[in-house]
Order: structure tokens, then sequence, then C-alpha cells
């Protein structure tokens, strides 16, 4: 049996293009019972859960893996001892390279296995490609029905062998047949069906080929159909001899996925195809790099974390019907959200300003009509999270679409707000007014629960989520003695949402000269920021703070958290209540070294390796960070966001994850920030993190009705020069350098596009 030496669990190959996307180990295998939730899923189904690459006797040393593009990864591969049959040496180590190139693109995976023997005789190979899909619902994966068998819901259909590889099926309980097909070239000696029918695994049974994981979780002993495709190569020496597979994923309730193997314009040979397939997604990649703003320092690992990070971006983006819509992350929410896809769209607006108008057009048209509780679907509000599964289709979860967060619907109007301010798009505001107007007119019916002034949520959905903010886990709102806090809860970063709500409505029925509804939304405003101030008021041994909502009861939730940092960032914090709130945030049991933790680590229910009970959020920070920024704390603002990409350098590839354990930083030990081992790498609202704190270092602010481009750096020391060009700005295009020149920094303007560039020094009154 061949294994693989692979680094740690944490680290994992990723690729996604369009609907398709892939999760595998280091190795590029999909193990079979992983717990990662590794597999190449299409459409929310997972179409391979297994697929391995062995060589009969021997065992695979991983030499390098690189995956920078997202959509392509190249494995290099060496031989241990390599034996025949009798156990005779045919091949000392490493004198045979195993090559795995691969990548997605069009239809579904394209991998080209590359062996190159540098014996001075010939060698012969078998190799054994095995693959199996147990075609489950993305919610099957995530566990979310421990109670089932785990058996799949429909019909498992047997494999198909075909002349050039295999066809596996199923059909499902909402009637919609999936088929993944593989195929070869050239085609293998033999294929064998290692396990001809879906079933499950006694306490010590193994599968002969196979790596096995020993997971004591029932759904995790489901054994799919399986069958290897068995190649004997000779190799003559110094001679390349390749295998190529294709993989192509098919469901028949949706259009399939673009086919390449015959349209990337050359027929006939594989190779030549394969090529062709490459090099088009590869120019897609230099098309986004040029239709996006360009940024680059004098910090070679600096510009890598921000280099991946606008590959992240773009890794995670769809095309929906010509509109770019972010998707939240991979694996577990490879599909369009409101509150992810809104933030990282406003995250991005210095990136490419386009990000944003095609998350609002795709969530206009999605937005909610009915009075539907099983998907907390109501007039006006915006959806939560849309799912295109099999359990969605047959009514087992409510995300067809889904309807349960209460601040995706604030976070619609904050967003077109600062679109249009960005970039003087009038037309788009005209065209969204009227679905700006039912998420105003959602807030004010539905979203006040008990006509108090506040947004509460509460879920009327038997499969709904419990807690409808950021922090959406089931033990992530509770009071200072620990005790969980009972819905209807209101929010404080709700209220700060809804505050910016009706400023930017407000501006914008001021710039579309209806003044009667400016001044409504002027009050409105006004009247949440004074409910703010008065009802969430609090403090403890270190001074005034904010509640983070308040509970059902209308009981302050008095438990310190990041959450009110995020209306530093609404504007609803001005100087006066900003002084002590930044403060109070950079104390140490809140800026841990890494970043700003979600929760106080003096609280009763800190756990720094909790999902949200003390861990470190790069979204999270970002908004804190240029919030900070905004409320006049220039320093503190750099501290936050040079805390956050010191760590974001240290993970694997410069990457920013989905979050990691807020455990503090140990400078004289030289600790480095600590992996949250199940979280989504990559994920959108991280990776466009980059971007907004970038924005606040340099203090980037914009108003295209105004011609002008605001800029206020600082900069932590580790960094003495940033570079913008081609920043998008009320259609022009903005070329500047931010330069560190002693104790200064100073502001180049290369290309000001005809706009007004104002730059002043940072500010220091806020920061302590």
């Amino acid at each position: 049996m061949a294994t693989v030496q692979t680094g740690s669990v944490l680290e994992r190959l990723v690729l996604k293009e369009g609907q398709i996307f892939l999760v595998a180990d280091r190795a590029g295998d999909v193990k079979l019972l992983n717990l990662e939730g590794h597999g190449l899923y299409y459409r929310d189904t997972r179409h391979l859960s297994l697929f391995e690459m062995d060589i009969s006797g021997t065992r695979l040393t991983l030499l390098s893996a690189a995956g920078e593009l997202n959509f392509m990864s190249n494995l290099q591969f060496a031989n241990d001892t390599l034996l025949g049959p009798t156990g005779e040496i045919i091949a000392e180590p490493r004198t045979i390279s195993i090559r795995r190139n691969r990548f997605l693109y069009g239809d579904g995976l394209h991998e080209r296995l590359g062996l190159l023997n540098y014996n001075p005789h010939p060698v012969q190979l078998t190799v054994r490609i095995t693959f199996g899909s147990d075609f489950r619902d993305m919610f099957e994966v995530r566990g979310y029905f421990p109670d089932d068998t785990g058996v799949a819901l429909g019909e498992m259909k047997p494999i198909e062998v075909l002349p050039d590889g295999v066809r596996l099926g199923y059909r499902g309980s909402d009637g919609v047949d999936r088929h993944t097909n593989i195929t070869f070239d050239p085609h293998p000696g033999s294929i064998e069906i290692v396990n001809p029918q879906l079933r499950r695994l006694g306490p010590a049974e193994a599968l002969p080929g196979l790596v096995q994981w020993n997971d004591p979780r029932e759904e995790g002993r489901v054994v799919p159909p399986i069958a290897a495709a068995v190649f004997t190569i000779n190799l003559p020496p110094m001679q390349p001899r390749p295998i190529t597979v294709h993989i192509a994923p098919e469901a028949d309730d949706g259009p399939a996925p673009l086919a390449t193997r015959n349209g990337a314009g050359v027929e006939g040979d594989p190779g030549k195809m394969l090529d062709a397939a490459f090099i088009s997604i590869r120019d897609s990649y230099d098309e986004w790099r040029s239709a996006s703003t360009q940024i680059e320092t004098d910090h070679e690992l600096f510009d890598q974390l921000l280099s991946r990070a606008q590959q992240d971006v773009r890794l995670l983006i769809d095309n929906v019907d010509g509109d770019l819509v972010p998707t939240a992350g991979i694996p577990w929410f490879a599909v369009p959200f409101g509150r992810d896809s809104l933030i990282t769209a406003m995250q991005c607006l210095s990136l490419r300003p386009s990000i944003a108008a095609g998350t609002l057009r795709f969530l206009a048209r999605y937005q909610g009509k009915d009075v539907n509780d099983f998907r907390d679907e109501e007039p006006g509000k915006i959806l939560h999270e849309v799912r295109s599964g099999e359990l969605a289709r047959l009514n087992r979860v409510p995300h067809s679409p889904y309807y349960g967060s209460v601040d995706a619907t604030p976070l619609f109007l904050v967003a077109l707000g600062e679109y249009v301010r960005w970039t003087g798009d009038l037309n788009l505001a005209r065209s969204l007014l009227p679905n700006a107007e039912a998420a105003l007119a959602w807030m004010r019916d539905y979203g006040d629960i008990d006509d108090d002034g506040f947004i509460e949520y509460h879920s009327r959905s038997s499969e709904g989520i419990r807690n409808q903010g950021w922090k959406d886990s089931p033990d992530s709102t509770s009071h200072r003695d620990g005790r969980p806090a009972e819905p209807p809860i209101a929010l404080a970063e709700v209220q700060a949402y809804a505050f910016a709500a009706h400023r930017e409505m407000a501006d914008l029925y001021a710039r579309l000269g209806e003044p009667a509804k400016e001044r409504v939304e002027r009050g409105l405003a006004e009247r949440t920021r004074q409910q703010f101030l008065e009802r969430l008021a609090m403090s403890d041994d270190d001074g005034p703070f904010w509640a983070m909502g308040i509970d059902g009861s209308g009981h302050p939730i008095e438990t310190i958290t990041s959450n009110p940092g995020h209306a530093l960032w609404a504007g609803l914090l001005r100087r006066k209540e900003a002084r002590p709130t930044v403060e109070r945030l950079l104390a140490d049991d809140m800026l841990c070294g890494w970043g700003v933790r979600t929760l106080s680590s003096r609280a009763r229910t800190f756990n720094p390796m909790s999902y949200h009970n003390g861990s470190v959020w790069p979204h999270d920070n970002a908004l804190i960070a240029l919030g900070m920024k905004r409320a006049g704390a220039d320093i503190a603002a750099r501290d936050v966001a040079s805390q956050i990409f010191e760590a974001g350098l240290r993970f694997p590839g410069s990457r920013l994850p989905e979050l990691w354990c807020g455990f503090g930083r140990d400078r004289r030990y030289r600790s480095t920030p600590a992996q949250y081992p199940v979280s989504c790498s990559p994920q959108a609202w991280a990776a466009g993190s980059a971007f907004m704190l970038l924005q606040a270092l340099v203090g980037l602010e914009v108003d295209a009705f105004e011609g002008v481009v605001r800029l206020r750096p600082v900069l932590p020391n580790w960094l003495g020069r940033v570079s913008f060009r081609k920043l998008r700005v009320a259609g022009s295009q903005v070329d500047f350098d931010v330069i560190r020149e002693g104790h200064r920094l100073i502001v180049d303007v290369i290309d000001d596009g005809g706009l007004r560039i104002e730059s002043r020094e940072a500010e220091t009154d806020l920061h302590t």
C-alpha cells in the first residue's frame, strides 16, 4: 500500500473556478472518510469523496506543493525504494520524478500526471488512481444531520465502466440525476471495482489499497462505490510519460459547466487541449489583475500577502448573470451570502468597485417578497445565504434561499451608499431605489419586533439560525455571568449599521432631489444614534464601554466584545464617545498581539480556541481599524492593522484565514498565531480585509461628487512605501505613492485623474 508523507492536517490545497471547487490534502489527494470536507464539489454536492494516486511497490515523498494561482496546483514527488513483486529492488530512492499538475477550468478538473525515469535502465511502474463519490449534500458533509444514517437520501447508481474511463452516478430524492465523469488518456490497462455499492464499514473493517481514517462518528463510516484505474507504464531512461485525467461533474437541474475538452480551440490532441485550456484560464487571471488596482510596497513578504488576498478574492467570486458576486469561503460556504458578500464588496472598493455593483444587483434580485417562516423571509429582507443542493431542494434545510440574518438588510443600504460615494454611479442607485426603499420598509415594519427603535432578531424557522448576527454560533451571545442571552436580541453593531443605512439613504435622497425623504432619514439616523448612546452605555473595571446588545427581556448584555467597534466604522460613535471605545479595545484583554479578540479574555465564556468567544477575525479587525481611523484614532488603527498583517505573514502562503485562535502573543518566545482547525481558507471577507486594513493605514476616503480623494497616512515601522496604481474613483484612475522620509510620511501624486487629492498628517489625540 502506498502512502504519502504530508505536512500538517491544517494544510490543504484549494482550487476553485466558477461553481466547481476542489479541497484536497497537501499531497493533492482526497482521502476516504476525511473529516476536513475534502472533495470535488459542484452546486453544493460532493462529486468526489475519494481521489488518490499511488505507485505500487514504493512510497511517495512530497517534495514541493505550489498552489499560489488558486486555479491550479503543481505537486512534485519522488519515489522511495521501488520494490518488485518478489521484493527485488527495481529503483533506488529519488530516481523517479512524479509530478501532478492540475487546474480547474470549464467543466471540471484537469490533471496531468508526469513520470520521468532518471535511472540508466528502464523501469516499469504500476500506477493506481482510485476514486469514488458519496454525492453528499454540503450540509451532510458539515455534519448537520448527525442522527441520520449517513446513507445518501436517493439512489446510488452502479459504477459504469466506459471505454476511456468511468461514470459515477446518483439519483437524488429531489429527482435530480448527478454524475461524475472520469476519463483518461491513455486508457488504463484495467479498471478494478474496489467497492461495488454504497455500504457501511464495520468497526475494524478496512478496504485494501486505501489510506484509512478511523473516524468514530457514525456518519463517517459510510463507503461509496469505489473504482481504481490501473496503468502499467514502461519508463525508458530520461523519456517522460504522461497520464491525463479529466473529471467532470454534472447535474440535470441546471446548465452544465462550460465544456472545455473539445472547446479549448485544439481538437484531437488531449495534451494540446489541456495546454490551451490552461492558457485560457491563466489569461483570465491576468485580465482580473489588469482590471484591478495595482498595489505594491517596499516589503516583499507583505506584497505576497496582498497578492494572495487579491487572488483569493478572484477565486471566491462567481460570475452570476454577468455580475461579480463574492461567495463566502471554502470549503463550507462557497455560495453567495448577504452579509459576507456585502462586507467583502465594501472592503474591495479600493481594489475593484464593480464587485459592489454586482453584489447589490444580485441581492436585489433575491430580496424577500413574502412572509415565509420556514425561510425566515419577509418582504424587503436581504438573504442570508442561498444553496442549490439536494437538501435545500427537498426543504430539509431552508436555504433556498434563507433569510436568517438581521444585519444583511441595513448593510445592503450601507454598501449602496458607499459604492455611490466612491463611483458617483447614480444610475445604479436609481435602478435599485425600489429595493433600497423595500429594505427601509423591512427595517421599520419587520426588523423592529417590539417597536422600541432597535432592530432585533428572532428566528421563526424550525431549522433556522438561533443567533443571526455575524457571530452566529449558538454560544456567541452571553451575559457577563455566562448565561446565554435569549432572543429577540438587538445587537450593538446592527444598530450602528441601521444608523449608517439611514445616513446613507439621506445622502442618496439629497443627490436624487428628494429633500422630504432626506429629512426623514436624517431624523431616523439621529434617533438610532441617541438610542444606542442611552441604552447600550455600560462600564466595567476598565471604564466606560458599550453592551453587546439588549436581550429579549430588555436587559443589556454587559459583556465586553468587539461588536461595538463596528459603531466606529459606521460613524455612530464620534470623538467624545469614540475615545473610551478605542481605549477599551486596545486593552490587553481585547488586543492580544495578533489582533482584537471577539470577546474579552476576562469574560466567563472566554475560550481562545472557540469560534466566536475569544478568537480573532480579520474582517472584524478591518472594520474596527477603519472605524478607529474614521474617528481620528490613527495610531490605534495602525496598531490593529499591523497586528493582523503580522499574523497573516505567518500563515501558510501568507493567506489570511477566516479566523485564528485568540491566544496572547508571546514576544519573548516568538510565538506564532494558532490556527483554528476548521476555518474557511480562503475566505472572502478575510481576503478583503487586507484592502480595508490598507485603506485604514493610508487614510483613504473618497467622495466622487466632490471629486476628491483624501489621504491621512500612518504606516507601521516595517513599511516604508505603498504605491497605488489605477485606483478607480468617480470614473477616473488615480496613481499615488505614500513614502516614508525620516519621521514624515509624504504623498507623491503621480496622476490625479482630474480629481483633487487632499493629504494631511495623521492624528494622534485619540490614541493612548
